[in-house]
């Protein structure tokens, strides 16, 4: 689902953040032409997918179609 909306020019931007309440884990976002955000969702769940790594979040928005990914950290 999300390959198609990002090659129907819907999603535009990826983000990966820090997972709330969760030290060294990440979220993957992605910002829709229309202003919202989807996030992306452990398979045939509503639940939103935590990364233990970096480079599974990267790899997940390569694989959507995105060439470039930003990452927020949090404030020290």
């Amino acid at each position: 689902m999300l390959r198609q909306m990002f090659q129907e020019g819907l999603l535009r931007t990826a983000t990966i953040i820090p997972a709330p309440m969760e030290r060294d884990r990440w979220m993957l976002v992605f910002q829709k032409a229309n202003g919202n955000q989807e996030r992306i969702t452990k398979a045939r769940t509503e639940n939103d997918k935590v990364y233990k790594r970096l480079n599974g979040a990267l790899s997940d928005a390569q694989d959507i179609g995105f060439r470039s990914v930003t990452v927020e950290f949090n404030e020290s």
